[in-house]
């Protein structure tokens, strides 16, 4: 058997990397580690080899670190080209187009996305289940977007508990 591995930090490009420190603060309570801080192109070798891949001129960007009440790091990275695309939910593209967060009220900070610019995407999905107990309780989710155009899942339930969710929706 192979010994998991643990997450580490998740880089997510925003528009404005100082108005992301302060949004993702102030909504979900990330703390802010370091940064913003310049990276210009052709002064980090490992930054060139990365996203100078194929020639590409990437014009440097900004990073900055913030952690999560877990410990999982955020990378934000505010790209000096960078663009919102056409289709910011392009889930049948291969490769990352969401990540989540839990809190055990789903509808408050569904709330205090919108009071801070953010977007509700979903209504909230309520799934009635029975716990180790027999008790029947109630699992939610529901997907927003922050002010940057970046897709997030909200649930209220610890992710471990994906195979005792129903196997029939509807």
């Amino acid at each position: 058997m192979t010994t998991p591995i643990a997450f580490s930090h998740v880089g997510i490009s925003v528009p404005d990397a100082k108005a992301a420190i302060e949004w993702y603060s102030k909504v979900f309570g990330w703390y802010h580690i370091a940064g913003p801080m310049p990276i210009p192109e052709g002064r980090s070798p490992f930054s060139d080899e990365l996203y100078g891949r194929n020639g590409k001129h990437y014009g440097g960007f900004k990073l900055a670190h913030m952690s999560t009440a877990d410990h999982v790091g955020i990378e934000l990275l505010e790209f000096q080209n960078g663009y919102d695309p056409e289709d910011d939910f392009d889930y049948e593209r291969h490769g990352v187009f969401h990540f989540a967060v839990q809190t055990p009220d789903v509808e408050a900070l569904r709330d205090k996305v919108v009071e801070n610019g953010g977007e509700i995407i979903t209504s909230v999905n309520t799934m009635p289940c029975t716990d180790i107990m027999g008790h029947t309780v109630e699992y939610k989710n529901a997907f927003c977007k922050d002010p940057f155009g970046n897709i997030f899942e909200i649930y209220s339930y610890s992710y471990e508990l994906q195979g005792k969710l129903p196997t029939k929706m509807g």
